[in-house]
């Protein structure tokens, strides 16, 4: 364990608490994974956590301060029971002393182990054994914990996916019977969990699991073959869906243009112009075309947007006597013959250019 990590939680006990890593830091760390969110428990209440730390603010409704580091980002939580759930959110909260109380609201066993000041692991619900079998097991039973949080759902997914696990048969079962609940989750939560699916190259495993436990239908996603891309947009551009899973206009446009290239034969400067680099790159990566090609492509465009044109659309409208969507044509072939070298951009040539057009 690093110092730094360390010195955090002595300082807590230090002040006469107790304080344990748990959760994703423990379990990546057992995995011999890389993390830099540490989350830490206490039976300090929050008023103890303001004044041991001075400086800290409590960031979350039930009792969550954040430290923030080079190195790290803690949030560090006082022990607490919850109950009756509503819309994923307890409606009681109740801070206790008891470390056991506050693990057993936590989702699977493999998320409750806790690490000490010291190094030495603490493992209440056999986590590491669940571990060492790369098996994903709820705490609890299924139905309920499935019940009071439908999310996590696509978490036992997700995390199946992402650290190659097996669904332990009780959850598999509860999550075919509960599947429908997931309904009731917002889609921006929905996108999150299924963001963290695409992006992992062990992404087939979730799609897998989706479709075998019935959930890919009620998600309205329709894959066919997928190449994986490290970029969430670049993976959304290849799986059909008709639900509206609440992306930004920025996130449409470049969806939509990835999307766009896809269907073309090859990138062009033409289409790098049209459609942008960002989006070129990733249809690029999507078709194993080397970036390097497309950046080497982009570097050598004579033009790159529209200002560098050195006549402007209404100039060719007023010289062609066209229509808006006559001009379009001929402004984009004008546009296309100069990133294809066969047009200089200079205004007497394009002129020129316009003439001989207009004499055909």
């Amino acid at each position: 364990m690093k110092e730094e990590i360390k010195s955090v939680l002595n300082k807590i006990e230090q002040n006469g608490y107790e304080s344990y890593i748990v959760g994703g830091f423990v379990r990546d760390y057992l995995l011999c994974r890389e993390s830099t969110d540490v989350d830490i428990v206490t039976n300090a209440l929050p008023k103890d956590i303001v004044r041991i730390f001075e400086t800290l603010k409590e960031v979350g409704p039930y009792g969550t301060f954040n430290l923030k580091t080079n190195s790290f980002n803690y949030d560090i939580t006082t022990y607490r029971v919850e109950a009756l759930y509503k819309n994923r959110h307890p409606k009681e909260i109740t801070y206790t002393n008891n470390l056991i109380e506050d693990l057993q609201r936590r989702d699977f066993t493999m998320n409750a182990i806790c690490l000490t000041s010291t190094s030495q692991i603490i493992d209440l619900f056999h986590g590491v054994e669940d571990l060492e079998n790369k098996t994903i097991r709820m705490i609890g039973n299924p139905n309920l914990r499935l019940k009071e949080d439908p999310l996590r759902i696509l978490r036992a997914i997700r995390f199946a996916c992402t650290l190659d696990f097996h669904l332990e048969p009780s959850l598999k079962k509860a999550i075919i019977k509960e599947k429908e609940s997931i309904l009731t989750l917002s889609n921006h939560c929905l996108k999150k969990e299924l963001n963290k699916i695409w992006l992992s190259p062990n992404y087939q495993k979730g799609l897998d699991l989706l479709a075998s436990l019935g959930l890919l239908e009620l998600l309205e996603i329709f894959p066919t073959h997928i190449q994986y891309v490290d970029d969430v947009n670049g993976m959304w551009a290849q799986i059909m869906t008709t639900k509206d899973f609440e992306f930004t206009k920025l996130e449409k446009k470049q969806i939509a243009s990835i999307r766009a290239i896809l269907q073309e034969k090859e990138i062009t400067p033409f289409t790098i112009y049209q459609y942008g680099l960002y989006p070129s790159l990733v249809a690029a990566k999507i078709k194993r075309i080397p970036t390097q090609e497309i950046l080497q492509m982009e570097q050598e465009m004579p033009l790159k947007k529209a200002s560098d044109l050195m006549i402007s659309f209404e100039s060719i409208k007023r010289i062609t006597h066209t229509n808006k969507a006559e001009t379009k044509e001929i402004y984009n072939q004008i546009i296309e013959q100069i990133l294809n070298s066969q047009l200089k951009n200079q205004k007497e040539d394009i002129l020129n250019y316009l003439k001989e057009e207009g004499k055909k």
